[in-house]
């Protein structure tokens, strides 16, 4: 009986020893923090490629139009033969 008085003791001690420690709280913490700053880079750059996308297609969309105007966009340049 005095070995299983003793092993439940040790065992309570123990117990209370690791809930009394907190080197477990802050890493999880820390493991929050960091998951939640990964998810804010990763919605951002999300958004941050849909707005480049959406610029290049405009662009392309624009140089596309004026090809198609004809050259009633682009200057004339007159060369002159009295050289």
């Amino acid at each position: 009986m005095l070995l299983l008085s003793t092993t439940v003791n040790y065992i309570r001690t123990r117990f209370a020893d690791l809930r009394a420690r907190e080197d477990g709280v802050t890493a999880v913490e820390y493991a929050l923090m960091v998951a939640i700053i990964a998810l804010l880079m990763v919605a951002g750059f999300f958004l941050l490629f849909e707005n480049v996308s959406g610029a290049f297609k405009d662009t392309g969309t624009c140089v596309t139009d004026v090809g198609a105007a004809g050259s009633a966009w682009l200057p004339t340049i007159s060369r002159s033969t009295d050289l």
